[in-house]
């Protein structure tokens, strides 16, 4: 270990980190309900200018930028590209004080410890508070897609999560959208680097404190539609009787064995029953089918077994949204790795099952993620819970990778 990580690893004030973590997971907190700071919301907003307010205390030229994002700048030593670090606090309805918190909690901690200890890197720090990260918006992550100049007006025009369509809510909110659409990564970025709960069970029941995020996994929806014949429930035979919901359930279960069968996982996360009497039989049955894998192959030979049962079954099977695996930087997952060495910490390499703003940054530059524990893998829930230990080693690693990254 350097002279200059052990003396900055000293000084590191893991109770600041904590009580930072309190202090904004208060914002939003409705008691027995979780967090509600859906994005642009008021309590969204109150929580950035916290946030904001954090930044300035600590000597980062910080703003708001015209998509909600706080922006924390820190000059480096020398004209180079800036290494960057955050994650998000907006949150799902119901929320927990965790979920994206950390990561941008954990880079104002990093910056503490620098700032108080005298040291400058030699490249310039971005710190980020992205916005809308969370799939609230039809537009989300609308911050992040925003900030790399991805963003585009259709988006907006879906339906956000009060009931009116995203461009509204922003309107509401007093942004200008047009802004928003021109807005461009204010600096060449050299890495992104995003500290995260894993919101999963992995490192939590291998006992391990943190997780090198190999990638985020693709996305493949589906929509699949089986039709028998709608009638009268009292007074038509068994034999008779062609219900949909009969013909779609095996399939159901198929989806189950096909994740399984192929080590990633899906889900049937709706069902529609037509007409949806007690009295009628199902004439009509709607699915909503997802796999998510970080391998394309893999995926593809799921789908097809998926495709072909479905229609075995007399179902009609059609692809939705589809979003391709982003795999994490070899080299910046190689610098995780040899802070966790250098900690003495063991290390896990996983990916992420679920989205995160760094799959939109990997447009723009190299990323990786650090994961820390999520006790019984509850995310996006009042339940959700990081022990404070494995927060605190969470943003040591953060600082630790940091260094290496400014000396590579």
């Amino acid at each position: 270990m350097s002279d200059q990580l052990h003396t900055l690893l000293a000084a590191f004030n893991g109770e600041r980190l904590l009580a930072d973590l309190d202090a904004l997971g208060a914002i939003g907190l409705e008691p027995g309900a979780g967090l509600q700071r859906m994005a642009y919301s008021a309590a969204d907003m109150m929580a950035r200018r916290w946030v904001l307010t954090q930044m300035q205390a600590l000597g980062l030229d910080a703003s708001i930028d015209a998509a909600g994002n706080v922006i924390g700048y820190l000059p480096g030593r020398e004209p180079l590209p800036a290494l960057a670090l955050g994650s998000h606090t907006d949150s799902v309805p119901g929320g927990g004080k965790y979920d994206g918190a950390l990561g941008v909690l954990g880079a104002l901690a990093c910056v503490r410890t620098l700032q108080a200890q005298g040291a400058t890197l030699r490249h310039p720090l971005l710190v980020l508070n992205f916005a809308a990260e969370e799939a609230t918006t039809a537009a989300s992550p609308t911050g992040s897609l925003a900030f790399i100049g991805k963003l585009t007006r259709s988006l907006l025009d879906g339906p956000a999560w009060n009931s009116r369509t995203t461009a509204e809510l922003l309107a509401d909110a007093g942004f200008d959208i047009d802004a928003m659409l021109a807005l461009r990564p204010p600096l060449p970025i050299a890495a992104f680097l995003e500290l995260h709960i894993e919101q999963g069970e992995h490192l939590a029941t291998a006992n391990i404190p943190i997780g090198v995020v190999e990638g985020i996994v693709g996305i493949r929806r589906y929509y699949v539609t089986f039709v028998g014949q709608a009638n009268h429930a009292g007074t038509t035979g068994m034999a008779r009787r062609r219900d949909a919901l009969v013909m779609a359930a095996p399939f159901i279960t198929t989806v189950r064995d096909v994740a399984v069968t192929h080590g990633i996982v899906g889900t049937v996360g709706r069902v529609e029953v037509q007409p949806g009497a007690p009295n009628v039989i199902p004439g009509r049955v709607l699915l909503d089918v997802e796999l998510r894998g970080m391998d394309v192959a893999v995926l593809a030979a799921a789908e097809a077994a998926l495709e072909a049962d479905a229609t075995a079954r007399g179902g009609r099977f059609v692809r939705g949204h589809s979003m391709l695996p982003v795999p994490a930087d070899p080299n910046l997952m190689a610098a995780i790795a040899r802070a966790c060495m250098t900690l003495n910490l063991p290390s896990l390499t996983l990916p992420s099952g679920a989205g995160h703003d760094a799959m939109n940054l990997a447009e723009i530059c190299p990323y990786a993620m650090i994961f820390v524990p999520s006790q019984g893998g509850v995310s996006h829930a009042p339940e959700e819970f990081t022990a404070a230990e494995d927060c605190i080693t969470g943003a040591r690693v953060l600082l630790a990778t940091l260094l290496e990254l400014d000396a590579m």
